[in-house]
């Protein structure tokens, strides 16, 4: 799907209504640029409950007079009160699913746009609607034998679903058309970064090893004039990343720190972003059940996320350094992998009790916590598909939320509200520090199943004395099985938006 904002000639064949489930009742005037029978067929629609406008609802209608309109798509944005950026993603996501083929025209004078845009602002709104329409209609099909290519990625023309959505802004203002333009354009940006993260995370791993994903960030930095460079497993050594090192052992695979760096001249404050990205896992010795293994292709997420962020930043041009460090391996069986029992010295100095060889993403979190004090960051924010236990506590629609600073995680809290990719702050307790405590070690990398999401995060957080830290958990978010709104089946891409918006506001609010 192609989505623009333009000026328009001639009478549109097709045009998109929207319609909120609690307006007012409706008579003609409720829609000025309609002719007089399709007003009026909407209206029908309305009292016949053919159509409610509940979020995400499109019904098509079809005009028997003989005016050039010939098609309604009708789509409900839900309630008026309930109202947000990510209401109207989630309705224009399903819009993308469901709407018939050819061009569609949206009116941006339409009144309950005009209204939204009063507290929203055109240019949060129109990026909403864009990213909502591209994201919607993104389909992972790399290894189809008849791939139709995603519309989110390059805007091709896919059988059941319109080729082409026109945001028209012929009746607004002119700094509300430019407002809405540049929305438009950040939306695509935006979408573009995400599908990007989605393709990543979707991909299966015999197809993305760690060099593999190494390559792939190379092309993405390039394309976008960010700096990129690659530790490789000599590198590593030399380095002393010993935690990160043991996980990939049992692996012909060899490990790769992946280092990605937007850095403007004016640059006064440093984020350092970290994103968990273990190809496969398969729980080492520590075994993962065969039931959804499959699915440990997304222990990546993390990763994906923040190259996706980064692709993001680029267009975004926040005035920060922000630097990215993405570790990569893969946690598999093998005659030399790392056993429980065993304890590990990380790059820090501190040594780790591994307790199970499952909770594997926290140790290359710590080695990449520490290197990265080398950039003397104002903060780091870790995220990663890190524990399941976090799905217990928030379920599968809410990322978790931990910090070592206030004024830190509620940045990152604004930040989750602005990109609608919501979390939830939990604690971080002296008793969960306590619980990773080490009878033969410094720490163990597991405390049981007892508040586990939190004694992952404070074992991440032992790494990030001194720093201004943040982790977020992602281990229910970053994959969905099921569709809904803006959110298709497979990797989600959750947290580009997000990061994208931290480092944007990272100069003046953190």
């Amino acid at each position: 799907m192609e989505v623009m904002v333009r000026a328009v000639r001639g009478e549109a064949r097709a045009r998109l209504v929207l319609e909120l489930e609690d307006a007012e009742k409706r008579g003609a005037s409720r829609h000025k640029g309609l002719p007089k029978a399709a007003s009026d067929l909407v209206r029908r629609a309305r009292e016949e409950r053919v159509f409610r406008g509940r979020n995400g609802e499109v019904t098509t209608l079809l005009l028997s007079d003989r005016s050039a309109l010939k098609t309604l798509v009708l789509l409900g944005l839900g309630s008026r009160k309930r109202s947000s950026l990510d209401s109207f993603r989630r309705a224009f996501g399903s819009f993308a699913r469901q709407a018939p083929p050819g061009e569609i025209r949206l009116d941006l004078s339409d009144s309950a746009l005009r209204d939204a845009a009063k507290s929203l602002g055109w240019e949060r709104l129109t990026r909403a609607i864009v990213e909502g329409a591209l994201l919607g209609a993104y389909r992972y099909e790399e290894f189809k034998s008849a791939k139709s290519s995603s519309a989110a990625k390059r805007g091709a023309k896919k059988k059941g679903a319109p080729s082409k959505l026109v945001l028209e802004a012929d009746a607004l203002s002119a700094p509300d058309a430019r407002r809405a333009r540049r929305g438009a354009e950040l939306g695509q940006a935006a979408a573009e970064a995400i599908a990007f993260a989605r393709d990543l995370g979707n991909t299966p791993a015999n197809e993305l090893s760690p060099a593999a994903l190494a390559a792939r960030a190379r092309a993405m930095a390039r394309r976008h004039g960010l700096t990129c460079r690659v530790l490789d497993e000599s590198a590593l050594r030399r380095e002393s990343m010993g935690a990160m090192l043991a996980v990939a052992q049992g692996s012909a695979r060899a490990p790769r720190l992946i280092i990605v760096e937007h850095r403007p001249r004016a640059a006064r404050r440093t984020l350092v972003l970290i994103g968990k990205a273990v190809t496969f896992d398969a729980g080492g010795l520590s075994i993962k059940p065969a039931q959804g293994l499959q699915d440990m292709k997304f222990d990546m997420a993390g990763g994906a996320a923040v190259l996706g962020a980064m692709q993001l930043i680029a267009k975004l041009a926040p005035r920060v350094r922000v630097v990215a460090l993405i570790p990569a391996a893969d946690n598999v069986i093998g005659e030399k992998a790392y056993r429980p029992g065993d304890v590990l010295r990380s790059k820090s100095g501190k040594t780790i009790e591994i307790i199970n060889t499952d909770a594997e993403g926290r140790l290359l979190l710590a080695d990449t916590i520490t290197y990265a004090r080398r950039f003397d960051p104002d903060a780091v924010v870790d995220i990663a598909t890190l524990t399941g236990a976090v799905v217990i506590a928030l379920g599968s629609h809410i990322s978790g939320l931990f910090s070592n600073d206030d004024k830190l995680a509620a940045a990152i809290e604004r930040s989750a509200e602005t990109s609608g990719e919501r979390l939830w702050e939990l604690p971080l307790f002296p008793e969960a520090y306590e619980a990773i405590k080490s009878q033969v070690a410094d720490v163990k990398n597991s405390a049981g199943r007892e508040a586990a999401a939190s004694t992952a995060a404070a074992f991440v957080g032992a790494f990030a004395e001194g720093l201004r830290w943040a982790h977020i958990d992602i281990g229910g978010t970053a994959w969905t099985q099921r569709t809904r709104g803006e959110v298709t089946t497979g990797a989600t891409g959750v947290g580009v938006r997000l990061l994208g918006d931290l480092a944007e506001s990272f100069e003046k609010e953190v």
